[in-house]
């Protein structure tokens, strides 16, 4: 069954804390999104993995590093991380980015890769059999509340012909209008940012959003 992934974007310790606070007073989440940038593969820069203390081992925790070839990933493990997902676009050539994935699972971490929107899902293929969790962006890089961008809709349909037993997460604007349409296309996991952040009662926002994906 798809489900909906609260999303923290923050820049400073004392925001990610807030978010966190918030997001895990939300009946029923079970897995927590937190975004990561270098200033570099994005313009903005985000809250170091160093930075952050214990997280709360009764969530499953993903990092999503839009970060430009990343090497290091013992901080996620030392967070409470169980998930990391690095940028197939961050890295000059496959090698570098295998490189990168074995050394998550090295950490006893699982590995995902995330595309942006202009990256073709065939690239995909020739990590198959290293990694079966992939993410597609539907906006932008870098900032939360930018456009949903709707030609993710087809991406996702070729993802599962391409690769019928992948876990696909989808990240950028999804809302109560696309969040049905999108399980239908055949995603797995909902990464949802503004819609909540900007909601006057998260829990209910959160609600709402499960309520449509369940929708027949």
């Amino acid at each position: 069954m798809a489900k909906i992934v609260p999303a923290i974007l923050e820049e400073t310790e004392a925001a990610f804390l807030d978010g966190v606070a918030r997001v895990t007073k939300i009946p029923g989440v079970e897995r927590i999104h937190v975004d990561f940038g270098d200033g570099i593969f994005i313009p903005k820069q985000l809250l170091s993995a160093a930075t952050i203390d214990a997280l709360n081992p009764a969530y499953l925790w993903e990092a999503h590093l839009m970060v430009k070839e990343p090497k290091e990933f013992l901080d996620y493990k030392i967070s409470g991380f169980s998930t990391v997902i690095v940028h197939y676009e961050a890295f000059d050539n496959s090698r570098s980015l295998h490189e990168a994935l074995a050394a998550i699972k090295q950490l006893g971490l699982k590995a995902g890769i995330c595309i942006n929107i202009g990256t073709p899902v065939e690239v995909l293929k020739d990590f198959e059999k290293h990694v079966s969790h992939f993410q597609l962006m539907s906006v932008h890089s870098g900032a939360q509340g930018t456009p949903f961008l709707e030609e993710v809709y087809e991406k996702i349909k070729n993802l599962r012909k391409l690769i019928p037993g992948a876990i696909i997460e989808i990240d950028g604007g999804v809302n109560f209008e696309n969040a049905k349409k999108l399980v239908d296309s055949g995603a797995d996991i909902l990464v949802a940012g503004s819609v909540l952040i900007k909601s006057s009662d998260m829990v209910v926002t959160y609600e709402k959003l499960q309520a449509e994906i369940r929708k027949r």
